[in-house]
């Protein structure tokens, strides 16, 4: 992923995340992205030598994308592998369908 660093060269503990619009892919969640740099985009990134013209959208089959456990929402499970591996979607009950909205 893309980065930035302080002008002044002063080094600092921080993360930031560079987002751009969504590719196709990722639009069907979301309708922003984080830039994702490919191998030969670093070095010219990370030395200045290239800029702003990196900050787009990555190629449509660079992200994957399954349905994974609702616990990966609650706070305090972080260090937990199993929360990536894939899980299989349950249909709604009946129950469940007479308290959706339907517009």
């Amino acid at each position: 992923m893309g980065g930035m660093e302080r002008p002044s060269g002063q080094t600092i503990a921080s993360c930031t995340i560079l987002i751009t619009n969504a590719n196709r892919f990722t639009s069907t969640i979301h309708d922003r992205m984080p830039v994702i740099l490919d191998l030969e985009s670093l070095g010219p990134w990370l030395t200045g030598k290239a800029g702003t013209e990196l900050l787009k959208p990555a190629p449509e089959d660079t992200l994957r994308m399954w349905p994974v456990s609702k616990r990966v929402s609650k706070p305090g499970n972080t260090d937990d592998a199993t929360l990536i591996e894939p899980v299989e979607l349950q249909s709604p009950t009946r129950e469940q369908q007479g308290n959706l909205l339907l517009h």
